[in-house]
């Protein structure tokens, strides 16, 4: 995605603040840090390798703003929030056996799985001191605390999201509200971090706290649905998908209406998909075909329509300034686009 340019400076900003948090160590483990965020090569020396997007925090510092703060008073919180992204993804590239991210090799294929654990867990460390160290006093003490909350609370359901998300892969009765917890833990639960966050760092209405965290929660599973429909027909048989999250099985939006709603041939072509030990590239042609002749994309897609309004709902609950609404609005359409 490129990011729209009106928020290169708020990217250029978040940058500055990850750099200073990570680059305040001089220890060999943070060149890992620094590796995983594209600023270094495996050697330690500097690159530039294009920067990445930065949704959550970007997302934070506009939450921010949006109820009357100013960017650069939220820009800890924003930090915290991504360094947890940023966390999330080195575990998660582990567990999924992922070797590629952002056209260069994982950090666990660079320094292997144990060094990864390392640097994942010391960017979860860095996201409470971000919190924590707030040195210039934008946060007050209770404040604080309460961010600190908000972000252990989003860990401990991202986690909770991943123990689910590796259980269902070997089933194949899942429903949709299971589908749903895993999804709102996995990856709604840090987007809403990220709103609620920023909404604190301006504002000490907790309705209006409240209607920005559920914005984050509704965009966050849009956005999950949206890159499970993209996983699946921006389809590209290569080496990406020798592993990762479609040869292990992972049980989709799509995929668990599939299995739902499959019946005759399409549920006996699913049965020789699931029922194999190990999936191999060749099954994923079958498997979009039935999701197409059930219209599982149709049906996923019309999810994240419902789940985008809804945000945009809770939006309108908080009484936003309208050239402020309409920058939220606008960021959220580019998410989803």
């Amino acid at each position: 995605m490129n990011l729209p340019h009106s928020l290169y400076p708020l990217h250029e900003d978040i940058q500055a603040q990850l750099k200073a948090v990570v680059y305040a160590h001089n220890f060999p483990l943070y060149n890992m840090l620094a590796y995983h965020l594209g600023w270094k090569d495996e050697h330690g020396e500097e690159v530039n390798t294009g920067s990445k997007d930065y949704v959550h925090s970007t997302l934070c510092l506009l939450t921010s703003e949006a109820v009357g703060g100013e960017s650069k008073y939220a820009l800890q919180s924003a930090a915290a929030v991504e360094l947890v992204n940023q966390f999330a993804l080195i575990h998660s590239d582990i567990q999924d056996a992922v070797s590629e991210r952002d056209h260069r090799p994982t950090v666990w294929w660079v320094w292997g799985p144990a060094q990864a654990i390392n640097a994942g867990d010391a960017m979860h460390a860095l996201a409470r001191l971000s919190l924590l160290q707030q040195s210039d006093k934008s946060l007050s003490v209770d404040k604080t605390l309460e961010a600190v909350r908000v972000l252990d609370q989003a860990c401990l359901s991202l986690c909770e999201g991943r123990y689910l998300d590796l259980l269902y892969r070997e089933r194949l009765n899942i429903s949709m509200e299971s589908y749903f917890q895993m999804a709102e833990c996995k990856s709604a639960a840090l987007m809403s971090c990220s709103t609620e966050i920023g909404a604190l760092t301006a504002s000490s209405d907790n309705e209006v706290v409240r209607a920005l965290s559920t914005f984050g929660l509704k965009l966050g599973l849009a956005l999950n649905i949206r890159n499970e429909i993209s996983d699946l027909w921006d389809l590209n048989l290569d080496d990406r998908y020798f592993s990762g999250d479609l040869l292990s099985k992972k049980k989709s939006l799509p995929i668990i209406y599939a299995l739902q709603n499959a019946s005759g041939a399409a549920k006996h072509d699913l049965g020789d998909v699931y029922f194999k030990r190990v999936m191999e590239p060749s099954d994923l042609p079958k498997l979009i075909a039935v999701l197409d002749s059930l219209n599982a994309k149709d049906y996923s897609q019309n999810m994240v329509e419902t789940l985008y309004n809804e945000a945009i709902e809770s939006l309108n609950l908080a009484s936003i300034p309208p050239n402020k609404l309409k920058i939220l609005t606008e960021f959220a359409d580019w998410i989803l686009s």
